[in-house]
């Protein structure tokens, strides 16, 4: 599953728009394994508000794994939760809210704002998605900045060069709009099996070169909705594509593995 082709970037960021995640874990450096890096999940939990203020939390910029750890621990005392670290919480993990910015008010059933998660309009929430609990978690968009031009066309802002002159309308006209974090995977791909993961950070480390990235019929698990392990592609059942498009859902498109 994916979104269509468009004419341009500037078509892609008119019907799309873009979401952002502002409170975030920075990336790693570990000693352990020598690997820097830092991921891009994002997790259904609202930043809790100990850390909105606080700079550490608002930067990608790697620290070290000791203090990487204290502040996943850190997080969890907040929330009252347990916490393995680097299992629990990942180097890169974005928080809730997200905040959604569009120069066209959205009219389409699907959105494409980020390349982590898909955002769907109420309609398809209820009609397709709030049966896949589960499989995925839903959390509500939260809009920012919206312009008025219909969503289906290129702003003119966009075609000027001045976007500052965009119009923003109250959130109150815009209808509710919601992320799909899909949490299911498949079975790591032919050649995708980690070669190696840190005992420290838990950092997998591939060969790419042997990795074929490849859904076959063995990898999967039953769910009807998942990722292809080791990336971002979203993979859905024949039976749930064909109820999607009966739908009528728009700006969604779909390719054969």
């Amino acid at each position: 599953m994916q979104p269509p082709e468009y004419g341009s970037d500037s078509q892609n960021l008119a019907i799309n728009g873009n979401l952002e995640y502002v409170y975030r874990f920075p990336g790693v450096s570990c000693n352990a394994c020598n690997a820097t890096y830092g991921g891009s999940r994002i997790l259904a939990l609202e930043a809790p508000p100990q850390i909105q203020n606080d700079p550490r939390f608002r930067s990608r910029w790697p620290v070290s794994e000791q203090e990487h750890a204290a502040m996943q621990q850190e997080v969890a005392s907040y929330l009252d939760a347990d916490c393995a670290a680097f299992e629990t919480f990942k180097p890169g993990d974005n928080f809730q809210p997200a905040y959604y910015d569009s120069q066209a008010v959205p009219n389409t059933d699907f959105l494409w704002p980020n390349i982590r998660s898909f955002v769907v309009s109420e309609r398809m929430k209820r009609i397709v998605f709030d049966e896949l609990v589960g499989d995925v978690e839903i959390v509500p968009i939260r809009p920012r900045k919206i312009g008025k031009r219909n969503g289906t066309a290129l702003p003119a802002a966009l075609d000027s060069g001045h976007p500052e002159n965009e119009i923003h309308a109250p959130e109150t006209l815009i209808e509710p709009y919601y992320q799909i974090l899909v949490r299911s995977a498949s079975d790591y791909p032919k050649g995708g099996a980690p070669i190696s993961v840190c005992p420290v950070c838990k950092h997998e480390a591939f060969n790419d070169e042997k990795r074929e990235l490849v859904m076959h019929e063995e990898m999967w698990r039953g769910q009807p909705i998942f990722l292809l392990r080791t990336t971002l592609y979203v993979i859905v059942t024949e039976a749930l594509a064909e109820k999607i498009q009966k739908a009528g859902a728009t700006n969604v498109d779909f390719a054969p593995v």
